[in-house]
């Protein structure tokens, strides 16, 4: 009878054992997932950049705006794609042209590096007037996880194809590093 007994006890304490590790294994999962959800909300936060930026015509200013200048603080976090976008506003239609002149590293990595971190660039199209302005994708950067806290400079010139009329716009973009929670549980 004592052996029937020490089955029993151990077959007990070995579904506890199960059911512990499956409460465990489900606790890290949703810590995890509530955390992420955190982290993808303040990456959301690109998208009121980009509503900030057309806040910054007024009601009837034309033209080129692009996040990052005018005294903007833009902070992008590392490891993902991160768009540098301008908004046209037109009262006609019109064809622009946004082209990267220069991309320039103020600190961290040196401006080689930052220029590897370049997926795609400059962009073409036509502009209609009304409504909030064209979204211009003009830079498009693919940050590494690893990448230390940078400063970038972009200089992008805005060509008006139908008035041939130039404008220069310097961005100042700060990219810093998302942390060791992103990187380890995301």
């Amino acid at each position: 009878m004592n052996k029937k007994g020490a089955i029993e006890l151990s077959i007990g304490t070995i579904v506890i054992i199960v059911l512990a590790l499956i409460m465990l294994i489900l606790g890290i999962v949703f810590v995890r997932s509530i955390m992420c959800a955190g982290i993808q909300v303040s990456e959301d936060l690109g998208s009121g950049v980009k509503n900030q930026v057309r806040n910054l015509f007024g009601g009837d200013k034309l033209g080129v705006k692009c996040v990052g200048e005018s005294g903007q603080e833009i902070k992008y976090g590392t490891g993902g794609r991160r768009q540098v976008v301008c908004i046209i506003k037109t009262d006609e239609q019109t064809e622009y042209q946004l082209r990267v002149k220069e991309v320039k590293s103020l600190s961290g990595v040196n401006t080689a590096t930052a220029e590897k971190w370049i997926i795609d660039q400059d962009w073409k199209g036509k502009v209609s007037p009304g409504g909030n302005g064209a979204e211009a994708t003009v830079l498009l950067l693919n940050i590494p996880k690893d990448a230390p806290t940078t400063s970038l400079k972009l200089t992008i010139e805005a060509k008006n194809t139908n008035t041939d009329s130039v404008t220069s716009h310097t961005l100042y973009i700060d990219i810093v590093p998302v942390g060791f929670f992103r990187t380890t549980l995301c």
